[in-house]
């Protein structure tokens, strides 16, 4: 019965929130969350009439009560009406009690944390800014952008039901006292103070995020930082392809209609999805915040059934959805020793034994060897794009099974499926320079050599040499995409086998991881089977 009087109290609360700010007059969810933002300036009034309401009710049953004991001490002991009395003074005073438990929390300074800057400055300056540039705010982007402006007042919202909800404790957390004196053997003390101090902290959220995000975060590139240092990572390309928004030059000005530029299209009219994941990070992080603080509340209540670890564990993961790009660059440093926003610097660049031109060609070697460059530096950044949002993904995964139990095996907080979750995320966010560690592991260099060189030549001409150079560049470049491909398909098969799918085997997964390093270095692979078989004098050697 005490239950539903107080969710009938909460609820009574929501709806005049909402009438008074009209909500049922507005569309969009940006609109309901700005009017329900908007109408908290209502609640301390609306409250303290409450709450004075039930201050006086209390001083009047606290005056009979005394009347009581003084009419059959023995039956009525004098506690149950002074308590009457002192808690209906505190109902009139409830705004110094909402004070006092603020203090607790914050010590009494206010703070102000730095992530709701990050998600509205950094975010709507990437989605708003490239989706207003390209193709007149009709793509990809503008939707992420579209999706963000009429969520940006979700952070609002969330602070305000908390609000809300901090005022509705603390005032169950006094008449909870007042119960706690009345019959000590049914009501522990801790039910009115567990629910005074959560009052608290929901009061002084900024304190707690700021916590939660301080824990986690350290040093690091900012969002910024991580987004750009997956498009200027480079592995196999030579140095006059390093810069590789010049491959999609003519897609950003809106010329060109190459199957090159179509990739170009799709990854550039895109590019805001790690910002928007970003966005959701953060939005995850006030949710599990709050949920957190509830968790503990309901460990204190009944530690029995809520352990404290579900508490502790969701705002860990709060803080960690804050600190998002926090977490990324230190899984990438931890695998990798190249900073993140940093251009890979080839100490040796090598180029292709290609000589052709795209205008106005019939020949079969020329058209093969037009179509690989036009494809191959898009594709390259494209797989970099992809494998930087799978692995995004992937963390924030991996992120939200820090709240799940043991008993969910492989994908609980401490399963395998859950590390190798994080790990491969590392790994995607950072696959080009992995695929270069696997390249110096095997043949000693990151770089590949791309430079054929026929060994004999003998009655061929100039053009029909030249077009054999042609075709085996050809040839180069498309094993370099599917090397890609491949490398970054086994990382996924390898994480489906750490999950415990049966239909994954770590056989295939590490033969896809090592078949596409080996694509990529067709070259050397060339080379070392030539040698092998002692015919490096009648075949094609690769050098710089």
């Amino acid at each position: 019965m005490m239950k539903r009087q107080y969710l009938t109290i909460f609820f009574g609360f929501l709806f005049a929130l909402i009438v008074s700010g009209q909500a049922f007059a507005q569309t969009g969810i940006e609109d309901i969350s700005e009017n329900i933002v908007d109408s908290t300036e209502f609640l301390p009034g609306l409250v303290t009439a409450v709450l004075y309401l039930i201050g006086l009710l209390l001083g009047v049953w606290g005056i009979l009560k005394i009347k009581e004991h003084v009419d059959n001490p023995n039956q009525t002991p004098l506690r149950v009406g002074v308590i009457r009395l002192i808690v209906g003074g505190a109902m009139f005073a409830m705004p110094i009690v909402y004070e006092a438990v603020q203090i607790t929390i914050n010590g009494g300074s206010f703070a102000s944390l730095d992530i709701p800057n990050l998600y509205d400055q950094n975010i709507s300056a990437i989605l708003g800014g490239v989706s207003a540039l390209l193709s007149g705010g009709t793509n990809i982007n503008a939707i992420f952008n579209n999706i963000r402006i009429f969520s940006d007042e979700v952070p609002g919202l969330i602070g305000a039901l908390s609000y809300l909800l901090a005022l509705l404790l603390g005032a169950i957390g006094v008449l909870k006292i007042k119960d706690h004196v009345e019959d000590p053997d049914r009501t522990h003390v801790k039910e009115g103070v567990i629910r005074l101090l959560i009052a608290g902290a929901l009061l002084t959220l900024p304190t707690v995020f700021d916590a939660m995000y301080t824990t986690i975060n350290g040093s690091g590139a900012g969002l910024w930082g991580t987004i750009l240092g997956v498009f200027t990572t480079w592995s196999f390309l030579n140095s006059s392809d390093a810069p590789g928004f010049l491959h999609c030059g003519a897609a950003m000005i809106g010329l060109g209609s190459t199957v090159g530029d179509v990739i170009c299209n799709s990854f550039i009219n895109s590019a805001g999805f790690p910002a928007f994941l970003t966005g959701i990070a953060y939005v995850l992080g006030l949710i599990f915040g709050v949920w957190g603080l509830l968790k503990i509340r309901d460990h204190v209540l009944n530690p029995a059934q809520v352990g404290l670890s579900e508490g502790v564990t969701r705002l860990l993961a709060g803080g960690a959805f804050f600190a998002l790009p926090a977490v990324m660059t230190a899984l990438y440093s931890t695998l990798t020793p190249a900073p993140l926003v940093a251009v890979s610097t080839l100490t040796t660049t090598t180029t292709y034994n290609e000589s052709f031109t795209c205008l106005g060609t019939n020949s079969l070697d020329e058209a093969m060897a037009c179509f690989m460059d036009d494809v191959m530096g898009p594709t390259h950044i494209a797989l970099n794009f992809f494998g930087y949002v799978a692995g995004m993904i992937f963390i924030m995964i991996g992120i939200s099974r820090l709240i799940k139990s043991a008993q969910e095996g492989p994908k609980g907080p401490g399963g395998v499926g859950t590390v190798a979750t994080f790990v491969t995320g590392g790994l995607l966010i950072s696959a080009s320079a992995i695929l270069r560690a696997f390249s110096s592991s095997m043949f000693g260099s990151p770089i590949t050599l791309r430079f054929a060189n026929l060994s004999y030549t003998t009655g061929m001409t100039l053009a029909e040499t030249q077009a054999a150079y042609n075709v085996i560049s050809a040839v180069l470049k498309f094993m370099v995409v599917v090397g890609l491909i491949s490398f970054v398909r086994g990382l996924f098969i390898m994480r489906e086998v750490s999950e415990g799918n049966q239909q994954a085997s770590a056989m295939s997964g590490m033969t896809h991881i090592i078949g596409g390093a080996l694509a990529v270095n067709l070259g050397p692979v060339l080379n070392a089977v030539q040698s092998t078989l002692g015919i490096t004098t009648f075949g094609v050697s690769f050098g710089i």
